[in-house]
């Protein structure tokens, strides 16, 4: 058990607590256990998911992810379900006006909401604390899971962008009636 000192978001889903938190090295094990397990689900959606293929890579990713965020070009969270890191959510391609939304959560906990919540989230952080303007979030043509928690997250479909993705989009509608 550890002890986090930057839980930035928790809520409860069904019989699991959920808690959004900085990345850490530590998680790595996890990490790349949890996507280990998953491979052959995340390989048909995730194109990075055949490279992290050492706990070793996941620690170089997860310092890749501190150094993007202290550079402000990301803003990254590991997903623990009752503790244990589960999954992550991401803004990448951050900067003044808008960041993509990018996640993925073990199987073992899909389907339960916890992946339309920690959206939730990070919508309501682009949006009221680093102002941007819109969002984007992409995903597989065939990856329905993902396609249905953007469009319960408001996002608005866009699409088929330059590389066969579906494109959505949220815009940050504050102030404007």
């Amino acid at each position: 058990m550890h002890n986090y000192p930057f839980v930035l978001h928790k809520f409860v889903t069904g019989k699991h607590d959920v808690e959004l938190v900085l990345p850490e090295t530590w998680q790595a094990k996890d990490l790349f256990d949890q996507l280990q397990k998953n491979l052959f689900e995340f390989s048909k959606w995730l194109v990075w998911a055949n490279k992290i293929d050492s706990v070793q890579k996941e620690v170089d990713s997860i310092k890749q992810f501190q150094q993007k965020m202290v550079d402000g070009t990301a803003f990254n969270l590991v997903i623990l379900v009752d503790e244990i890191p589960a999954g992550m959510i991401d803004l990448h391609y951050l900067n003044s006006e808008s960041g993509e939304v990018g996640y993925w959560l073990s199987n073992d906990f899909q389907h339960l909401g916890i992946m339309t919540e920690s959206v939730e989230f990070l919508k309501k952080y682009a949006f009221e604390q680093l102002g941007l303007k819109y969002l984007i979030l992409r995903t597989h043509p065939q990856n329905f899971a993902s396609q249905n928690v953007a469009k319960r997250s408001g996002f608005e479909y866009q699409g088929i962008d330059d590389n066969g993705h579906k494109k959505f989009v949220l815009r940050n509608n504050v102030g404007r009636r």
